[in-house]
């Protein structure tokens, strides 16, 4: 505020005549506060005469009814020689309060240089009194608005709240201002809310009708709703006004529905299996926390819609054929069976559910009950049993085929080093070893082969260095070793716990892969194989790289079936080893992952769990 700085001559009644002139209620007080002067209007308002004013400090300026940070203001402006402005109050001794919207400037006085303060008045008193009464009026039509059974909303045909007549769900009405209409109310109800709206703004006539939803503390209640539209003087249309009350039914009602809402509350929460209810239309009304899971949907999405939005479309006329003819069989009273089908998920995943159809009245109406499991974990477990026992077929035909050949040759050869003792004995015995080595490869392949289904939990903690190390001994005995080079990258700052000899078993064999299928050692370059072992808190990550004669990429996939050799070598090996290891890793949880190129070199990555 800048400063204003006026100067008393010797002629003060001219000069505070020129002061006042705007105002008839004035007063002039020196330094300390005292009246010098007063106005006659200002003694009648202060219900006094100007001799008992005169001397006298102005109570106005301390009185009661104000704040000491008010004067505090005051004082200061003063103080610092501005003009202040406010509202001063008093009260009488007569106990009437005056209320004066007071202007007070400080004057230098130019003979004695001291400073007085001239104060101008303005009486607002009738002007307060009507404030207090349209509070208290105010207040009155607030606590009738509160007391009122019912919200009133004043909308805009787009469902914006512009006025309510009071709090709504928590919220005041400062805060649902300017919100939607909208976020009050439950998914399953917001579409009927909207769609009578958008009609009552294009139709400008009014519509009631009845929803059921939950409350804010998540109490089912039933509401009726009125929306309105509201027109300007002129007959224009300009907003909508939505009542909404909540309706009360009888005793017997309420028990009706209390039950209804416990057996809704029942299936909703089972998810073991999946629940979906239609009506005589097959239009689904209700689901269950297992469907929206196994579908994907959520209610919003789904209810209202048919059944067979939920069949995978290559079996869905067979599969509705079925399900009309068991419906037609339940309506007759007859016993049906389970059915299978093909369940089609939102993200176009087909599973397998075993379903079970029921049917019962309901409010007077026909609906129907689909109980259905989801059979993805029994298909899947089945073909990998029909796969095992696949494998464990041809397993012991070809291990009994196998080891037949091997000992039949040999007792072949042992019989003529009998009868012939001439030199090519040595030869013979050379045919023997190798045919005996044939037959302890696959001796070992069938001992590991067992080790899949036998003492399989037993877990301890391994030593992935002593395992490699005992590993690579045992190697030595079939191998050269010495020709190639074998780094090792071990980070096994985590503990990690496993079956010994499975782990053991996944090593040997995939080492010896590599060795049997690395390049020819020559004077320039080394068959190179490469062992990492990196354990984590949950899992340990083994990698065995070679940059061997690699693996066609149309062999990749087969590569772990039973029997199969992806290169054909003049070295021992039946088919077994990756088939082991393959078995092994699903077994324990794992994973693995083959990475190769013709001619650069192949790269096995095992994860396993800890099984700490």
């Amino acid at each position: 505020m800048e400063a204003i700085k006026y100067y008393l001559s010797s002629r003060v009644d001219d000069t505070l005549s020129q002061l006042v002139k705007a105002s008839s209620i004035y007063t002039l007080s020196d330094s300390f506060g005292r009246l010098e002067r007063v106005s006659d209007t200002y003694c009648e308002i202060m219900e006094t005469n100007s001799n008992r004013l005169i001397g006298e400090p102005q109570k106005l300026l301390k009185s009661h009814l104000h704040s000491d940070t008010l004067y505090k203001k005051l004082w200061r402006t003063l103080k610092m020689r501005q003009q202040w402005n406010g509202v001063l109050s008093e009260t009488l001794e007569s106990g009437k309060t005056v209320h004066l919207d007071a202007t007070i400037i400080p004057i230098q006085d130019e003979t004695n240089h001291s400073v007085k303060y001239v104060g101008i008045y303005n009486d607002i008193t009738n002007v307060h009194k009507q404030k207090d009464q349209f509070k208290t009026a105010n207040l009155v039509d607030k606590n009738l608005l509160n007391a009122m059974p019912f919200h009133v909303f004043l909308t805009s045909k787009h469902g914006k709240v512009l006025n309510v007549n009071k709090s709504y769900n928590g919220k005041e009405v400062s805060e649902l201002i300017g919100t939607y209409i909208y976020d009050y109310f439950s998914l399953e109800c917001l579409e009927q809310i909207k769609t009578n709206i958008e009609f009552v703004a294009s139709e400008k006539i009014s519509n009631q009708f009845e929803i059921t939803d939950v409350d804010s503390a998540n109490n089912r209640c039933n509401y009726s709703i009125l929306i309105a539209p509201v027109f300007n003087e002129l007959g224009g249309f300009t907003s909508l006004t939505v009542t909404v009350q909540e309706t009360i039914k009888t005793h017997s009602t309420y028990k009706n529905r209390e039950a209804e809402k416990k057996c809704r509350l029942i299936y909703q929460s089972v998810n073991v299996g999946i629940i979906v209810v239609t009506d005589e239309n097959g239009r689904i009304t209700e689901w269950n926390k297992g469907a929206e899971v196994a579908f994907g949907y959520t209610e919003s999405e789904i209810l209202g819609k048919p059944l067979n939005v939920l069949i995978s479309k290559k079996s869905r006329r067979t599969s509705v054929n079925d399900l009309l003819e068991i419906a037609e069989k339940i309506d007759n009273n007859q016993a049906v069976e389970l059915i299978e089908l093909y369940c089609l998920s939102k993200t176009k995943k087909e599973f397998p559910v075993e379903l079970a159809l029921s049917s019962l009245t309901f409010r007077g109406k026909k609906v129907y009950c689909a109980m259905m499991l989801d059979l993805s974990k029994r298909k899947t477990l089945e073909h990998k049993l029909k796969q095992k026992t696949k494998d464990l077929k041809l397993f012991l035909y070809r291990s009994a085929h196998d080891l037949k050949a091997p000992f039949s040759t040999a007792e072949g050869l042992l019989n003529l080093l009998e009868i012939d003792t001439s030199t090519e004995n040595e030869k013979l015995v050379e045919l023997l070893g190798a045919t005996i080595k044939k037959g302890k490869t696959l001796s070992e392949s069938l001992t590991q082969a067992s080790l899949i289904t036998v003492n399989k939990d037993e877990t301890s903690k391994i030593d992935f260095q002593k395992t490699i190390e005992d590993v690579l001994q045992l190697l030595s005995l079939k191998s050269n070793l010495t020709k190639i080079d074998i780094v090792k990258h071990l980070d096994t700052s985590s503990e990690f716990y496993s079956n010994n000899e499975l782990i053991n078993t996944i090593f040997h064999n995939v080492i010896h892969n590599a060795i049997i299928y690395s390049k020819p050692s020559t004077k320039l370059k080394k068959p190179h194989i490469t062992i990492s072992v990196k354990t984590l808190e949950d899992r340990a990550i083994l990698t065995i790289s070679d940059k061997g004669i690699g693996i066609r990429k149309d062999n990749l996939q087969k590569i772990f079936d039973l029997y199969f050799r992806a290169n054909v070598l003049d070295e021992a090996g039946n088919g077994l080893g990756l088939y082991v290891v393959k078995s092994i890793v699903d077994d324990l949880n794992g994973e693995i992952h083959v990475k190769s190129k013709i001619h650069k070199g192949s790269s096995f990555e095992i994860i396993l769990p800890n099984l700490k």
